[in-house]
């Protein structure tokens, strides 16, 4: 059973919103969810109860996505004085957070979406966050590799003139190689008192200093130290954006408290600093709001603000999406190579059921998603191995037959 961890749920037979007494008297089989939130620092709905209901969802393997647009930028004013310290300082400790607990255990990131408007006050620190965070570990590789090098130099320089110079071996002015190695740091920028430190260890008998090494792997201590890592970033980008691009126009950036302008770039800039920091680190990634919402298929019922963490879900705020995923391959006759169409069918709708018992059956993260998950019964139901399928049965990809 395990003690009740927060989790909603809407009783099949009262259909009353019931809150869950043990953690797993019913399953979180959604894989999908997006969640709202408000411009609130503690109260419900807000900054920090997001990071709960996303813990929530990572604990039991699931992924989320948020758009924080309402969230007032760096600078702007305080209801109860002074001036916001803006999103990112916020996204920063959500990153920590999902970090920590990972989705499904320790072997998997966390599975976080964060979508931000375009116009959003903070949008240039958003796009360039990763980037940013990127250099920081290549800074601390070549930093700590080349410290390490020269700080090694000064204990063997020590080291292998012991014997000739005794004492005088500590002092640059006799010993000329300890000379060479302390300039030689000094001109790749090693810190003085690093240096100095060697010199004191290597006269109480030390021939090394503990100094760590890191490396570019993504698992490492040096992406452990970043932030940013543990979400997928994209912005939303309405069509006025490239309407203003292709008209070589500009772009405004507009405060969330106010509904001010605070900044004007040209959007020939802003469109090239997100390609090239998507180039350089493959985020943030781009969704079109416009034709998302245009696509909307329940619009009367609000917006699309955001998508789950893969973005193959698109739909309302506090709702949440189960997947399945039928392999084509298993419903090609290996004798005749045809595709078998009635044993499709069948699957999706028998599928369909299953998916649908599963509403019924499971618990959510809010009181608001479990609602919202009961009234549209958004169920997730696609296809695995097209790619295989096509190949096996000899229509090219891009082909009339493949379509």
């Amino acid at each position: 059973t395990g003690g009740a961890q927060g989790h909603y749920y809407i009783d099949p037979k009262t259909e009353k919103l019931t809150k869950s007494t043990s953690a797993y008297e019913r399953p979180q089989p959604h894989a999908c969810f997006i969640q709202s939130v408000k411009d609130d620092l503690v109260n419900d709905g807000g900054i920090m109860d997001l990071w709960s209901r996303e813990a929530r969802l990572f604990k039991y393997g699931s992924g989320t996505g948020t758009n924080f647009s309402h969230i007032r930028g760096a600078g702007e004013r305080l209801s109860g004085g002074g001036y916001s310290s803006g999103l990112m300082s916020f996204l920063k400790i959500g990153d920590r957070a999902a970090g920590a607990i990972k989705s499904g255990g320790t072997t998997r990131r966390a599975a976080k979406m964060v979508c931000l408007d375009l116009d959003h006050p903070d949008i240039e620190e958003f796009i360039l966050w990763k980037v940013k965070e990127e250099r920081k570990v290549a800074s601390l590789v070549t930093g700590s590799k080349i410290a390490k090098k020269h700080l090694e130099n000064v204990f063997t320089a020590i080291k292998e003139n012991k014997e000739a110079l005794g004492e005088n071996v500590y002092v640059g002015k006799t010993n000329k190689a300890l000379a060479r190695a302390i300039k030689n740091a000094q001109n790749d920028f090693v810190p003085m008192n690093y240096i100095s430190r060697c010199v004191e260890l290597a006269k109480q008998g030390f021939e090394k200093i503990t100094f760590e090494v890191y490396d570019t792997d993504w698992n490492s201590e040096a992406y452990a130290t970043v932030s940013g890592q543990n979400s997928n970033n994209s912005i939303r980008i309405p069509n006025s954006f490239f309407k203003a691009l292709k008209n070589g126009g500009n772009w405004e950036l507009k405060a969330r408290g106010t509904g001010k302008v605070t900044k004007t770039l040209k959007a020939k800039d802003l469109w090239e600093t997100i390609a090239e920091s998507a180039w350089q680190c493959a985020d943030p990634g781009v969704q079109f709001d416009d034709t998302i919402n245009e696509w909307h298929t329940c619009p009367n019922d609000g917006r699309i603000n955001a998508s789950n963490p893969c973005s193959e879900y698109m739909f309302l705020d506090d709702t949440a999406c189960n997947l399945a995923s039928l392999n084509l391959m298993k419903f090609l006759d290996p004798l005749t190579g045809m595709f078998d169409i009635e044993s499709y069918i069948h699957a999706c709708e028998v599928w369909t059921l299953v998916l649908e018992i599963s509403v019924l059956m499971a618990q959510f993260p809010s009181k608001e998603i479990a609602e919202r998950s009961f009234e549209y019964r958004t169920l997730g139901l696609g296809y695995a191995n097209v790619g295989a399928l096509l190949m096996c049965m000899g229509y090219p990809y891009d082909s009339e037959k493949g379509r």
